[in-house]
């Protein structure tokens, strides 16, 4: 599993699918800013955070999209 590129991809994620900032994220899921940026850059391995941005993706294909190219890109085989 590779922690870097997952965080990169949240990150991506979290920009461009779910249209939030760092800031809107940690706020809404009531979670530290600073955290965050260490998961997204790979240097913290909180599984928390995979469940946080799946609960904010507003629809099924969304969440589908997200858990796919999440286990892609992590080299998760599943």
């Amino acid at each position: 599993m590779n922690i870097k590129e997952i965080g990169n991809y949240c990150r991506e994620f979290r920009k461009q699918v779910l249209k939030m900032s760092a800031k809107d994220f940690a706020d809404i899921t009531d979670t530290n800013n600073k955290n965050l940026s260490s998961f997204e850059n790979g240097r913290a391995n909180n599984i928390r955070y995979l469940f946080l941005y799946y609960n904010l993706c507003d629809n099924d294909l969304i969440k589908e999209l997200f858990i796919k190219e999440l286990f892609k890109r992590g080299g998760i085989n599943g």
